[in-house]
């Protein structure tokens, strides 16, 4: 009866703790001219910006999206945010995620305590279409985000989609932090093409194991591109960097997966598939989410913003915020510590039984363990206990 309620405990602390954050990007532009790449913005029918280098006469997103997404139920539906990207960030509050939205004065930094909205403080930074560089310190945070554990979600668009007039567009500015970075040359391992197409496409790798295809939210079966571009994989620079999706008829890759460090990335060359067809009325909105791709634009997108937070993917499967990240990779338990000075740890499977209590160590050695859910428990100097689940 004992280890009943004591396994009861631990589901209790897992709830509690563990809420993924998701970052999603608007300081590059991303609602110049006809872009709408935001969760909400509360003011776009003012069409007012105070920095009209940033966007324009656009409207500026907030960074928590109103009404609060605590009010958000299962039946909420993608307007009730307004923006281009609400029904992502809607769905990724229903799945139990937590999202914001970094302003057009926010500050893209990493482990910079003065700055609230540092990614430190996240496990997803989902940028779409940026139409202004990143500064070397931010294309030096954005990698050492994704270096300590993070994911990052890539978006461009067609050759030539310069938004906001300032002579680049979101291929030269994926393309600028991937080659003149003060870390790593091509550190993802591709690089994106300057063209211009529209096509379906029902060709998708081969991969019956890939939660990005076959995840959470069901199988991806097509892909439809409203004037993208492609992508070039330089396996050589990152031998992890796998085509997904890819035009028909071709190797010719549109969606990427790639592992950094301890994080994750994926790339699309197209930010119609993410359109919901809501948000700022002046501009030319279509539902790209919902009604194309037979359905697999919302299914591609949400499972692989599950796979880069590390869910549903036989290792991290979430974080325990300002406590400690837990992983596996090569049969290792990976525990990074996040402040706290921990002196035991203990692993228990979904039965509740305790299959392991030992000194604390940052590497397990977990190969005896079975496929399954485990939930990793660490004490404190104070005898206080953290929880966090983990898949195998």
């Amino acid at each position: 009866m004992k280890q009943t309620i004591f396994f009861i405990l631990i589901l209790f602390s897992v709830t509690a703790q563990a809420q993924i954050k998701v970052l999603f990007d608007a300081t590059k532009a991303e609602t110049a001219n006809n872009a709408d790449w935001i969760i909400d913005a509360d003011n776009f029918n003012l069409r007012y910006n105070p920095n009209p280098v940033i966007g324009g006469s656009e409207a500026n997103p907030q960074r928590f999206p109103t009404p609060d997404q605590s009010t958000v139920t299962a039946s909420t539906t993608e307007d009730y945010w307004t923006g281009g990207n609400s029904a992502w960030g809607i769905e990724l509050v229903q799945y139990g995620y937590q999202v914001e939205t970094l302003p057009y004065d926010g500050q893209i930094t990493y482990n910079d305590t003065n700055n609230p909205q540092d990614l430190s403080y996240y496990d997803v930074f989902i940028v779409t279409e940026p139409n202004i560089l990143f500064t070397q310190n931010e294309k030096t945070a954005i990698l050492n985000f994704v270096n300590n554990g993070g994911g990052l979600f890539i978006t461009a668009d067609h050759d030539l989609s310069d938004r906001n007039g300032d002579g680049v567009d979101s291929v030269d500015v994926w393309n600028d932090l991937f080659q003149n970075n003060p870390v790593q040359t091509n550190p993802f391992g591709f690089l994106f093409n300057y063209n211009n197409f529209s096509e379906t496409t029902y060709s998708i790798a081969n991969l019956s194991g890939n939660s990005i295809l076959h995840g959470f939210f069901g199988d991806v079966t097509a892909l439809e591109f409203h004037g993208g571009t492609s992508i070039n994989l330089f396996p050589s620079d990152n031998n992890t960097v796998t085509g997904l999706v890819f035009r028909q008829g071709t190797q010719e890759s549109l969606f990427v997966s790639a592992e950094y460090g301890q994080g994750r990335v994926v790339a699309i060359g197209d930010s119609s598939p993410a359109d919901d067809g809501t948000g700022d009325t002046h501009d030319n909105l279509y539902n790209g989410w919902y009604a194309e791709g037979n359905g697999s634009h919302r299914k591609l997108m949400l499972n692989a913003t599950l796979w880069l937070a590390h869910e549903n993917t036989g290792s991290l499967i979430s974080y325990t915020q300002k406590t400690f990240k837990v992983w596996i990779k090569d049969n290792v338990l990976h525990i990074k510590n996040l402040g706290k000075h921990f002196t035991k740890i203990q692993i228990f499977n979904l039965s509740g039984q305790n299959i392991l209590m030992q000194n604390y160590t940052d590497e397990i050695d977990i190969s005896q363990l079975k496929s399954g859910l485990y939930f990793i428990q660490l004490q404190d100097k104070t005898g206080v206990f953290y929880t966090e689940k983990i898949i195998k």
